[in-house]
């Protein structure tokens, strides 16, 4: 397999193409955005990893899975290793697993790994800022209004309650309850908390003086005094629960 994967290394990244793929033929352009992307998150978070990030870009889900040994078919997965950051994605005409996400991941695991996937989800969807085109926000207030929502508190203290939610409900409720916590609070208390691995319930008190539940009810108010209109949310309702 080595064979016929080609290397390419820039300041921030080392990236495995194959020979003849889109990959090889759009890297150039490839390079630029996560390029732009590696700065984008290192300015807002003020960390820089030491380690550079290693990218293989695979044709299709079942290469990816392959090549990285990962148990099931995905388009993305970053592998959280302070030393050796590695993100697998799929690249080809209908699928472009680039941008922010995954790097974010890579990134922050020489910062700290949290024991929360919620929360880990929670800071990529932040630079992500939107699910299928919609912003988190929106794709919240969807969720509130419908009865959908599922309570933050429970995911970022429960892997498995985290993973039984649908990925269109979770990811975008952490992206936009990250996005509160900055925005209100700060970068520099939400870091603390990041670092954080265990008793999420005291750390959230102790950093922010708020309890995560009362915390989450100022998260639930701000997103329900956005002024969204009926177009709005009609539009977002269709694409969340397309088929």
């Amino acid at each position: 397999m080595k064979a016929i994967w080609k290397e390419q290394e820039t300041e921030h990244y080392v990236f495995h193409y194959k020979q003849g793929s889109l990959a090889e033929k759009e890297i150039q352009e490839v390079i630029e955005l996560q390029e732009s992307c590696f700065k984008e998150i290192t300015d807002r978070l003020e960390f820089v990893p030491q380690k550079k990030i290693i990218y293989w870009l695979c044709d299709n889900r079942k290469e990816l899975m392959h090549a990285s040994g990962f148990e099931y078919e995905t388009n993305g997965v970053t592998f959280l290793d302070r030393v050796n950051p590695t993100i697998y994605a799929v690249y080809n005409e209908e699928v472009r697993c680039i941008g922010c996400h995954e790097d974010v991941h890579a990134i922050v695991a020489e910062y700290a790994c949290p024991n929360s996937i919620a929360v880990i989800e929670g800071l990529a969807m932040y630079f992500d800022k939107e699910w299928w085109g919609i912003p988190n926000e929106l794709c919240t207030r969807v969720y509130l209004e419908d009865k959908m929502y599922q309570r933050l508190r429970y995911m970022i203290r429960d892997d498995e309650v985290f993973y039984q939610v649908e990925d269109r409900i979770s990811y975008p409720i952490m992206g936009a309850f990250t996005a509160f916590l900055i925005e209100e609070y700060g970068m520099e208390k939400y870091k603390k908390v990041y670092k954080e691995c265990n008793e999420w319930g005291k750390a959230f008190q102790h950093i922010y003086g708020k309890s995560l539940h009362d915390l989450e009810i100022e998260f639930r108010e701000m997103i329900m005094s956005r002024d969204y209109s009926a177009e709005q949310l009609e539009s977002a309702r269709k694409e969340l629960y397309a088929d």
